[in-house]
C-alpha cells in the first residue's frame, strides 16, 4: 500500500493570492513604521521601499515568477490609476487657460530635447536615448493622484498639476511611439511596421477608449440610480479595457486617459462624476505600488548611477525652471510655479509597460533601454513622492 503525505512541500506551499497578502500586509507595516519615524514621508515612499526589501533585489520573499502572476492585480489598479486622472481632467478649462496648455507642451520638448542630449553624451545610442528622454517627459500619474487623494489637496497648484501630468503621459507616448518608427527602421521591420504600427498603437487606443466611455454612459443611465451597481459597472469596464490592450497590443495609457477624459465629457447626467471608486483604490493601489518596488532591480543602478542620477538632476533642473519662468501666463505665482515644478519631478512607472512593449519586439535593443530606465525607477519611486508631497504642503493646498 503506498504512503501518501498530506503535507505540503516548503517553501513551494506560497502562490498567487498568499504572496498578495504577503505583499498587502507587508505594505501596510512597512509604511506604517517609516512614517512614525518621519511624519512628513507619503505612505507611497513606505509602499515602494517594502517592496523592495522583500522583492528579487533584497530578501527575495516574493520572487520573479510570482511577480508575474501577479501582475493581473497590478494592470487593474494602474488601469484605475488612469481612469480616475481622466475623469478628473476638463479638458475644456484646459483649453480656456491656454497658458498652461503651452506650459505643459513646452515643458515636455525642452525635457526631450534635454534628455536626449544628456543621454547621447554618456554614449547612449540615439535610439535608446529617444525612448528614454522620451519616457522622461512623463510624470507618473499613480504617484501625484495617490499624493493628492492622500493630503486631501484642493486648489491652483493642484489642478494644474494633475492637468501636465495628463499632458506629459499623452505626449511622452506619442514620443515613445515615433521613437518605435526609428527603432522600426533600425531593424528592417519593412513598411507596414513602419507605417502602420504607430497609427494602430494611438487610433487604436484612442478609439477603444471612446468606445468603451460611450458604454459606460449608456449602461450607467439604464441602472439608473442603483449606485452599487454603477461601480460595479465602472470597474468592470476598466478591467476590460486594460484586458483587451494587452490582447490587441494597444496602449492602456492612450485608452484609459480618454476613457476617463470622454466619459465626463459624454455624461450630463454625471452617472460616472458620482460613482465612487475609493473603497477599491486603497487596496489597489497599496498593491501596485509594493509590487513597483519589489520589482526595482538593483543590479542595474550599481552599473548605471551615474547616468541616472545625471537625468534625474537635469530633470528636476528643466521642471523647476520652466514652470517658474512660465508661471506668470499660467496664472499663478513665481513661488507656486516653482512649487508646480517640484510636484512634477515623479517618474511613470508606466514607463516599464512601454519599455516591456519594445522588449517584446526586439530583445537586445529592448534590454538596454530596460536597464536604464530602472535605474532611474530606482531612486525615483523612492523619492519623487516626497517632492509632490512638500509641493502640496508647502502651496498651502495640502488639509492633512
Amino acid at each position: 500500500m503506498t504512503s501518501h503525505s498530506f503535507f505540503p512541500a516548503l517553501p513551494g506551499a506560497l502562490n498567487v493570492l498568499t504572496a498578495t497578502g504577503l505583499l498587502l500586509i507587508a505594505g501596510l507595516l512597512g509604511a506604517h513604521l517609516l512614517r512614525r519615524v518621519f511624519p512628513q514621508v507619503p505612505a507611497i515612499t513606505g509602499y515602494v521601499l517594502t517592496g523592495l526589501l522583500i522583492g528579487p533585489s533584497v530578501l527575495n520573499l516574493i520572487d520573479v515568477s510570482l511577480l508575474g502572476e501577479m501582475s493581473l492585480l497590478v494592470d487593474l489598479a494602474l488601469g484605475l490609476v488612469l481612469f480616475e486622472l481622466g475623469r478628473r481632467v476638463d479638458y475644456q478649462w484646459l483649453l480656456r487657460e491656454r497658458g498652461l496648455l503651452v506650459t505643459g507642451v513646452v515643458l515636455s520638448v525642452v525635457t526631450f530635447f534635454a534628455l536626449f542630449l544628456l543621454m547621447t553624451w554618456f554614449g547612449v545610442s540615439k535610439l535608446v536615448a529617444t525612448m528614454v528622454a522620451a519616457l522622461g517627459m512623463a510624470t507618473s500619474p499613480a504617484v501625484v493622484l495617490n499624493v493628492v487623494r492622500e493630503t486631501r489637496a484642493e486648489g491652483q497648484l493642484t489642478e494644474r498639476l494633475l492637468h501636465i501630468v495628463v499632458i506629459g503621459n499623452a505626449l511622452g507616448f506619442v514620443a515613445f511611439t515615433i521613437g518605435l518608427i526609428a527603432v522600426h527602421v533600425e531593424y528592417d521591420a519593412g513598411w507596414k511596421s513602419i507605417l502602420l504600427h504607430p497609427l494602430y498603437l494611438l487610433l487604436g487606443s484612442a478609439l477603444l477608449g471612446w468606445i468603451m466611455s460611450r458604454l459606460l454612459v449608456w449602461i450607467g443611465h439604464f441602472l439608473g440610480r442603483d449606485v452599487q451597481a454603477r461601480t460595479i459597472l465602472a470597474l468592470a469596464l476598466i478591467a476590460a479595457t486594460v484586458g483587451i490592450t494587452f490582447m490587441l497590443n494597444l496602449s492602456a495609457l492612450i485608452a484609459l486617459l480618454l476613457f476617463g477624459i470622454a466619459s465626463r465629457k459624454n455624461d450630463p447626467r454625471h452617472t460616472v462624476v458620482e460613482t465612487d471608486l475609493s473603497p477599491f483604490t486603497g487596496v489597489l493601489y497599496v498593491a501596485l505600488f509594493v509590487f513597483a518596488g519589489a520589482r526595482l532591480e538593483l543590479s542595474h543602478l550599481l552599473m548605471l548611477w551615474p547616468a541616472a542620477l545625471a537625468f534625474i538632476a537635469l530633470r528636476l533642473l528643466i521642471t523647476l525652471t520652466t514652470t517658474t519662468a512660465m508661471a506668470r501666463i499660467n496664472g499663478i505665482a513665481l513661488r507656486k510655479g516653482a512649487l508646480l515644478g517640484v510636484g512634477l519631478i515623479p517618474l511613470s512607472g508606466f514607463n516599464i509597460i512601454m519599455v516591456q512593449h519594445a522588449v517584446g519586439y526586439y530583445p537586445q535593443f529592448g534590454a538596454q533601454l530596460s536597464a536604464l530606465v530602472v535605474s532611474i525607477l530606482v531612486i525615483l519611486e523612492l523619492l519623487g513622492p516626497i517632492f509632490t508631497r512638500h509641493a502640496l504642503v508647502a502651496s498651502g493646498e495640502a488639509r492633512n
